[in-house]
């Protein structure tokens, strides 16, 4: 059995350790034997070859025409690294594809900066333009891509106080300078970087480091083909080299949110107004309830391929932390992740600032709706946002965050369902957009889980005037518990929205979680169905309660199932458990004031009803 070959020329842009490239090939599946290719391999470590191979094509294998079409995009980066870290595993084929995106190529000349060595040829197929205006023997691209470099290092290393990536040794000349090979890239390709030895410690750091890894560097030897000409070789230089610095701290981790997010917010730091990272705004803002912090432990999600750009347009997180609380906070974040997991760092990084990471997530979703650069609307600003406004309209037709839908409220109580009025998703670190319209002054809005034992949800009120201030009301509760907030002296000249959204940690975890959003007057009494069945009925004897809380229901066709009640107070705190409905509880000890009250079939929730004790 053999395997099958498929050129396929597709152009398509991504950042990772590269930009843009053009995809190579999609190989079928072999059997265990003709895998392994007579390398002595376990099932185990066929298995891990075949799953690197499927990222590997996952990574090469996308498509970008224009740019109002959906493309496909994925990292780099990761695969490269998994697949140095993890050699011996990898089948021979494997190991020699490997070596193709990461092995040195030799050429002909060289030329020095301060801080790099750029390997250039003046003929063949890596040829660059030999046009030398200063007659100095050295190209007047190579000698420009060297200043662009250069200005790179300094802003990076020297202004925004990052560790220069580690020496490679003797590699590359000899020279204690980092290595860049300009060569013919594949049409579409910015440029990569590759990680190659893992030297544990980085030299240049006064801590010490565990897992640094030194770093080589590819670049185009032009650029013609692209409509930024020299502002994409800019915006790769910053990129591609703080990917180097990045593997400098720490090159063994699994995520990719820190790592391309950011890359990708560094070229606005070091080049903005370049602004080739505003393609990646629709990632977020018209995927708001998709995880910014989507990763490879995704990629089981089945629509995993339409949302792998959305830890490129993390950048915008990155520029809302760096314009709100500080560049500086990223840098900590990297110097954290030489012995903290990602959101551990991030976490420890934000309360360098007086703030931590969950308070940093709800600003920036009260921002991304606001969208505004007004000093009234602080913390919930971006400087540019007139600039991202006119991006989004050109391109989602919205100048805001995708709102999922209105919800219009007046007087009457409201219910809505994430898997019905919404679109069912609402993933961590992500949120849902409600526009609300009313006329009302007071209210309650709460949000009550489907899955009461399910991660926690948390509401947020947003209204804002046309002066530009911004007021925000919100709540994200314990895990399984209700969120509630109370809305008073609302005005009809407020603009107002309600998110709602999750925090969750769990990196591989993008399912979604669901929910009923509720908003009703103060004092009124709810009767939400959810699981009862046709004709079936479960609603509080007398409401509200006096001194004895009796139900009464019809449960046709299910007299067997074991039905208990539990009630909480206010602010989620359990008053009963398993209580069997047959039977009346005594409040006549219970505060004056609302309580929840939710039936359980079997231990899994099917109602809620909210009763006031008088």
């Amino acid at each position: 059995m053999s395997s099958t070959l498929h050129q396929i020329i597709i152009q398509m842009k991504f950042h990772s350790i590269s930009k843009y490239i053009l995809v190579l090939v999609s190989i079928t599946c072999l059997n265990s034997i003709l895998f392994a290719q007579n390398k002595q391999l376990s099932e185990e470590d066929i298995a891990f070859s075949r799953q690197w191979e499927a990222k590997l094509n996952h990574a090469l294998s996308h498509s970008h025409t224009e740019r109002n079409d959906k493309s496909h995009h994925s990292c780099l980066t990761l695969v490269l690294l998994e697949g140095q870290q993890n050699k011996k595993r990898l089948t021979l084929r494997l190991e020699k594809i490997l070596r193709t995106h990461s092995e040195r190529i030799e050429l002909n000349f060289f030329f020095d900066s301060e801080h790099y060595r750029f390997h250039y040829d003046k003929t063949g197929v890596n040829a660059v333009d030999i046009t030398d205006e200063n007659n100095n023997d050295v190209p007047d691209y190579i000698e420009f891509m060297a200043t662009e470099f250069e200005n790179v290092y300094n802003k990076e290393i020297n202004e925004l106080g990052y560790v220069a990536p580690p020496s490679d040794g003797t590699e590359g000349g000899g020279e204690d300078l980092y290595d860049v090979y300009v060569t013919d890239l594949q049409q579409g390709l910015y440029g990569y970087v590759a990680s190659e030895n893992m030297i544990g410690d980085n030299p240049n750091s006064t801590v010490i480091e565990t897992e640094a890894s030194t770093s080589v560097m590819r670049m185009r030897n032009n650029y013609d083909d692209f409509d930024l000409k020299n502002d994409a070789l800019k915006v790769t230089a910053a990129h591609e080299y703080y990917h180097s610095i990045q593997l400098g701290y720490k090159a063994d981790f699994s995520n990719i949110f820190a790592l391309e997010g950011s890359a990708s917010w560094m070229e606005e730091v070091i080049y903005p107004r370049i602004d080739d990272n505003f393609q990646y705004l629709d990632a977020v803002f018209d995927n708001p309830d998709v995880a910014v912090n989507y990763n490879f432990g995704d990629e089981d999600d089945p629509d995993f391929n339409d949302f792998t750009t959305q830890w490129y347009g993390a950048w915008i997180f990155f520029q809302y932390i760096g314009e709100t609380y500080g560049v500086d906070v990223a840098r900590v974040l990297w110097e954290n992740m030489r012995s903290q997991a990602e959101l551990e760092a991030l976490d420890n990084a934000l309360k360098t600032k007086g703030i931590n990471l969950q308070t940093a997530f709800e600003d920036f979703f009260v921002a991304n709706v606001v969208l505004s650069a007004s000093s009234a609307s602080s913390p919930y600003t971006y400087n540019r946002a007139a600039d991202y406004i006119n991006y989004l309209s050109e391109n989602i037709n919205s100048e805001t965050v995708k709102i999922e839908g209105t919800l219009d409220f007046s007087n009457q109580a409201r219910v809505w369902y994430s898997n019905q009025q919404g679109n069912g998703r609402l993933m961590r670190f992500s949120a849902d957009y409600i526009r609300l319209d009313t006329q009302e002054q007071d209210f309650v809005v709460d949000i009550v889980p489907k899955n009461s034992q399910g991660k926690q949800i948390g509401v947020q009120f947003v209204s804002f005037q046309p002066n530009g201030s911004v007021r925000v009301i919100k709540d994200y509760p314990a895990v399984g518990e209700n969120a509630e907030i109370t809305i008073d002296a609302a005005t009809q000249s407020e603009q107002m929205y309600l998110i709602v959204y999750r925090i969750g940690t769990a990196l591989d975890d993008f399912t979604s979680e669901q929910y009923s959003l509720r908003i009703y007057k103060e004092g009124t009494i709810l009767g939400i169905d959810d699981k009862l069945g046709t004709d079936n009925y479960f609603n509080i004897a007398s409401n509200p309660v006096t001194d004895r809380l009796k139900f009464v229901y019809k449960l046709q066709n299910q007299s067997n199932k074991n039905y208990t009640v539990s009630i909480t107070d206010i602010l989620g705190r359990k008053i009963i458990e398993n209580q069997p409905i047959k039977t009346s509880i005594n409040t006549n000890k219970w505060a004056k004031g609302t309580y929840m009250v939710t039936l359980f079939d079997e231990k899994q929730p099917i109602a809620v009803r909210k009763i006031i004790i008088q």
